[in-house]
């Protein structure tokens, strides 16, 4: 194995090891907590995989480290990807969540307002003669 190899297994590996980790604190959802395993045994199957490959890469003009280097930017873009479509998925729901509110608000100030507006019994001090 190469040391670009082990590095990206150790990499993996520490991936793997902090998942789970913020996982257990419930600082990361399990949704989001099983991708990042996921990628983490993806990095650590591949990288011998890719050391295979990279004897071949020749024939298509690319140097190791830039096919590496591709393959990761490739990956940083499906994750901004894969985190822009669950922040607009958030802000779908707030949006929807301010607009329930404001109809909620809305409908108790009108009950308030007939409430405030019905004819109040009158007391007995306030009768005229009495």
């Amino acid at each position: 194995m190469t040391g670009q190899t082990l590095i990206v297994m150790g990499g993996a590996l520490l991936l793997m090891v902090s998942t789970l980790r913020l996982v257990r604190l419930r600082l990361l959802s399990i949704r989001y907590g099983i991708g990042w395993l996921l990628v983490a045994v993806l990095g650590i199957v591949g990288s011998p995989i890719l050391t295979l490959i990279v004897t071949r890469l020749d024939l298509f003009g690319f140097t190791p480290t830039g096919f590496s280097l591709g393959v990761f930017i490739a990956f940083l873009g499906l994750v901004s990807l894969q985190l822009s479509v669950s922040l607009s998925g958030l802000h779908r729901a707030m949006q929807d969540l301010a607009e329930h509110s404001a109809h909620v608000e809305a409908r108790v100030r009108r009950l308030e307002g007939a409430r405030v507006a019905e004819p109040q019994p009158m007391k007995p001090k306030d009768r005229v003669g009495t």
